[in-house]
């Protein structure tokens, strides 16, 4: 299988968009005051609120594994690293909501972040197929495509 290359952003551009993430995770989570008349939603099977936590932590989760991409280290110590921060930085969050007023801590919440982090595992395997190459160089082999070169 022919392996396909794919541009590594500068690594203080990568870790800007993990505290990015978290970031915004965190100010929605902590700060963001929370509805004062929450909408009565019809029962559903996965509620909306779940489905906002698994993605928000799949972004996290996203964002520190293309963060730490040419870190030296072994596929399953990066895997442990990258899953266990993203779950701890979710169970950290729930636990701080309780402590502000008008939020809560919640179970639900905190196995939705872990699935979040989850879903950043096939990373891992697609990784060992992926070349990952100066963000220059990379666009040079574009435009030579373009070009038809």
């Amino acid at each position: 299988m022919r392996e396909v290359r794919l541009p590594l952003l500068p690594a203080w551009i990568r870790w800007l968009g993990v505290a990015t993430v978290a970031g915004v995770i965190f100010y929605l989570s902590v700060i963001a005051a929370p509805p004062a008349n929450p909408i009565v939603e019809p029962p559903e099977l996965i509620p909306l609120d779940k489905w906002r936590h698994f993605l928000a932590y799949a972004a996290f989760g996203g964002s520190l594994a293309y963060a730490t991409t040419d870190w030296g280290w072994s596929t399953r110590r990066l895997v442990i690293f990258v899953l266990g921060l993203t779950v701890l930085y979710g169970v950290g969050i729930e636990i701080w909501q309780s402590f502000v007023p008008g939020r809560y801590m919640s179970i639900g919440d905190a196995y939705a972040n872990a699935l979040g982090a989850v879903l950043v595992s096939p990373w891992y395997v697609l990784r060992s197929r992926l070349s990952f190459v100066p963000i220059r160089s990379w666009l040079d082999s574009v435009l030579a495509l373009a070009d038809g070169s």
